[in-house]
């Protein structure tokens, strides 16, 4: 078996560090590498990949969903809606755009006003890891210009008789309450997972303690079984249910049934010969039940009647894949990805009798399929340079199934081919502890339903990107900075606030930055930045819906089993707009002021294994709103912001056996 890039920067580090605790030999060296018990943020383990550990507690109240997680990782943004289900956006692109994996397989949202992303479906410490690639710079997790999200849940290994655990529980104003648990028991010949997560949280305050209309209610059931009749064998099956009730107040209807039932199967083979190090095959299903209205959690405006929605969206798909050492500096990764999918949409019914819809069948409206072959290859040209190379073909096939979706007639098709590739060059430096890093992508998309929706006859979009940074790796001190170029053919751009959609030429660039420094055995300095800019070249002027300038700086303390830390968040102002023109989930409405604040924390390793925490976010009770949203529905589309949470405080405790 071969080292890949990965395995080659791990086995530099962990040499590194060997040299460094060899000569040293002290307890303050040892105590520079231990992980801080309460992190500011997660380290980029290089400019265009991130690795994060979903239950480490961390600076702010533990998030609620996927997208919330996503928002303290420099270069993401989220689109606030309500309390939960913000839409999260990566360099300023979102939606399709960004591809989010649950556990291997795609979640399709359901609501056709995407008050369900993704990410609204992903109880972060309900995995046991997150994976993030910024950028076209892998074809494997579909076509994906901004780059991948994966939430990822691990198969245990076990030798004998043995069960294992991780509980935890939040607590924070505004009745915020957080349950998580996760069960494992097993031997050689298999195991059993059950996964439980609860929460809810009533309207919050803003910093003016003006009340946002934003409660929402969420759980989720996970049982995954698995055998495995020989050590290097695996058959899993995965059981999800979730549902949930969130109050938007970006719309004027809450989303008051999100039924959620998802099915997994996989088999996964390894070291079957010595150039074929793994096969894995994959089969999921995936339905959701959504229901909408503007009467079980608000009263419907002055002279509106109360009005229910309800749509689905069942997914089918699958995947092939495998693992190839082609030589002994050579690995390839390749495989294929399967998808097919409709959505049903009952329409608007005025009256509580539209509730009837609710144990209905549902007309189908529109019909998709999805087909994608890949193949990447890592080459290590020595021990210090390395190349990646990647290519993907993707066919396309959308049907309408009802008069009532888009522009077209029922029975009206579209199918296209949409191709992606790059390729990336790294080298580690031999005199200091640099890595650095340049690639070129290609990555094309179709136009996905929300977009269909609004235009059937878009074409499908595609971005080149030029991506080039470098690592820090460093005994004190270590950091990543990347910069990024790009251009689009065909954008898919969202105008007329909301109603129309057309394809143009765009560009963006911008740069991401992170750095920490022990400035001490028991203090460490950290900070980010990141920054984006987008251009609509076809009619000059700004790209709708780009992030402004943000950073952040702080320290965190760590000794022995106590720590505590602080960070602050500064945002700029946002000016560069197009209003009425945006994306799928939010348009702009309107410049936006800059802001500052604060948050913090303190912890303790109570015994083994058990850590509690308390913090603090907005310290100041500021009054601010991010620049990335649509703005309140109260108005209607205005420049009236929804407002973040005014000072939070919260408490976690979190224990493992």
């Amino acid at each position: 078996m071969i080292h890949t890039l990965t395995h080659n920067r791990s086995r530099l580090l962990a040499s590194a560090i060997t040299a460094i605790l060899a000569t040293g030999g002290t307890a303050s060296a040892r105590e520079l590498t231990l992980s801080p018990l309460v992190v500011t943020t997660s380290k980029m383990e290089t400019p265009y990949q991130l690795s994060s550990d979903p239950r480490k507690p961390r600076i702010a109240l533990p998030a609620q969903d996927g997208g919330a997680y996503l928002k303290s990782i420099p270069g993401f943004s989220v689109s606030r809606k309500g309390g939960t289900g913000g839409e999260p956006e990566l360099r300023g692109l979102g939606g399709s755009r960004l591809s989010i994996l649950s556990n291997g397989g795609y979640i399709p949202g359901g609501c056709s006003g995407r008050m369900d992303p993704p990410t609204s479906y992903t109880f972060p410490q309900s995995y046991d890891r997150i994976e993030i690639t910024k950028g076209p710079q892998s074809v494997r997790y579909g076509p994906a210009p901004a780059g991948s999200v994966r939430f990822e849940r691990d198969a245990p290994e076990f030798t004998e008789d043995t069960t294992t655990g991780f509980a935890s529980y939040t607590a924070g104003s505004n009745e915020r309450n957080d349950l998580a648990t996760d069960i494992t028991s097993g031997n050689e010949t298999g195991f059993a997972r059950f996964i439980g997560t609860l929460s809810s949280q009533d309207d919050y305050d803003d910093g003016d303690g003006e009340r946002v209309h934003s409660a929402f209610q969420r759980w989720s059931t996970t049982l995954i079984t698995g055998w495995t009749p020989g050590e290097d064998s695996l058959v899993e099956f995965t059981w999800d249910r979730s549902d949930a009730e969130n109050a938007y107040d970006d719309r004027r209807m809450d989303g008051t049934d999100f039924d959620r039932t998802g099915y997994r199967l996989r088999a996964r083979q390894q070291n079957l010969t010595d150039w074929l190090e793994e096969v894995e095959i994959m089969a999921l299903y995936n339905d959701i039940d959504h229901v909408m209205d503007n009467f079980r959690l608000r009263d419907p405006a002055e002279g509106a009647m109360p009005m229910t929605r309800r749509v689905q969206r069942t997914t089918t798909g699958g995947r092939l894949s495998a693992d190839l050492n082609l030589s002994a500096a050579t690995q390839m990764h390749a495989g294929m990805d399967y998808s097919e999918n409709e959505h049903g949409d009952s329409g608007g019914f005025m009256g509580d009798s539209g509730l009837r819809w609710r144990d209905a069948e549902v007309p189908v409206s529109a019909e998709f399929v999805d087909v994608g072959v890949f193949a990447e290859l890592e080459h290590n040209l020595d021990d210090h340079r390395w190349i990646t190379l990647g290519a993907r073909g993707d066919y396309h096939e959308v049907k309408a199934k009802s008069g009532d979706f888009s522009t077209v007639n029922a029975g009206a098709t579209d199918h296209s081919a949409q191709w992606s590739a790059f390729g990336r060059y790294e080298q580690a430096l031999m005199s200091v502890p640099i890595t650095l890093y340049t690639g070129l992508g290609r990555s094309e998309r179709a136009p996905d339903f929300w977009e269909r929706g609004t235009n059937f006859d878009l074409n499908s979009e595609s971005l080149t990107q030029v991506d080039a940074g470098l690592s820090l790796d460093g005994q004190r001190t270590s950091g990543t900075l990347s910069l990024f170029y790009g251009w689009y053919d065909d954008y898919i751009l969202i105008t007329e606030g909301g109603d129309e959609a057309r394809n143009l030429d765009a560009e963006i660039m911008g740069a991401e930055a992170d750095l920490a420094v022990v400035l001490t055995p028991t203090l460490t300095f950290n900070a980010s930045a990141a920054y984006t800019r987008g251009r609509n070249d076809s009619d000059g002027g700004p790209l709708a819906q780009m992030p402004p300038l943000e950073g952040t700086v702080g320290l965190d303390y760590e000794r022995g089993i106590y720590s505590a830390g602080a960070q602050w968040r500064g945002v700029s102002g946002q000016h560069r707009i197009d209003e009425g023109s945006g994306t799928i989930y939010s348009i702009d409405t309107g410049k936006t002021p800059g802001f500052a604040t604060a948050s913090a924390y303190a912890g303790v390793e109570l015994f083994a294994d058990t850590e509690f925490s308390v913090g603090v976010d907005n310290l100041f009770d500021r009054r601010y709103a991010e620049h990335i949203q649509q703005g309140s529905a109260d108005l209607g589309v205005s420049d009236e912001r929804i407002t973040e949470p005014g000072r939070t405080y919260w408490a976690n405790i979190t224990t493992a056996f």
